[in-house]
C-alpha cells in the first residue's frame, strides 16, 4: 500500500485524534503542517520523503489578528466532540491561525501559528 493510501487509510479507520497520531506513527510520519487557508496537508516522514494532500475544498480567510483564546477555546471545543473537522478548521481560521504543525517526535504536540503569536499543545496518547 502507497504512503498516500496509508495516510487516508488511518483517517478512516481512527477513533479520535489520539488513535491517529498512533496510527500515523505506526506508518512513519513524523510530523504534518496544515495550511488553514488552503486546506493543503504536507505529511513528512523520515529521509525526506513527503506526501502532500490538496482537498477540493474552498479557500478560507483566516483573521489578520492572532487570538489565543479563540484558538484555545476551538481545540478544545474540537476535543470535546462540539465541532466536525470543517467547523474546526473555520473557528481556528477566524482565530486568526495560518497554519498548525503536528510533530510526533520528540515532544509530541501540536503548535498553531498565527502572524502575532501561536498556541501550543501536547498530543496525549
Amino acid at each position: 500500500m502507497l504512503l498516500d493510501e496509508q495516510i487516508q487509510e488511518a483517517y478512516k479507520i481512527a477513533k479520535g485524534y489520539p488513535d491517529l497520531v498512533l496510527k500515523l506513527v505506526t506508518i512513519g510520519v513524523q510530523s504534518y503542517t496544515v495550511d488553514v487557508a488552503t486546506g493543503i496537508i504536507l505529511y513528512r516522514f523520515e529521509g525526506g520523503k513527503h506526501v502532500v494532500h490538496q482537498p477540493k475544498s474552498v479557500t478560507k480567510i483566516v483573521a489578520d489578528d492572532f487570538s489565543y483564546s479563540l484558538t484555545a477555546q476551538a481545540v478544545k471545543d474540537t476535543q470535546q466532540g462540539k465541532t466536525d473537522y470543517p467547523a474546526f478548521l473555520d473557528d481556528i481560521a477566524k482565530a486568526g491561525v495560518r497554519l498548525y504543525e503536528a510533530t510526533f517526535t520528540g515532544n509530541m504536540r501540536v503548535t498553531y501559528i498565527g502572524i502575532d503569536g501561536f498556541y501550543e499543545e501536547e498530543i496525549p496518547v
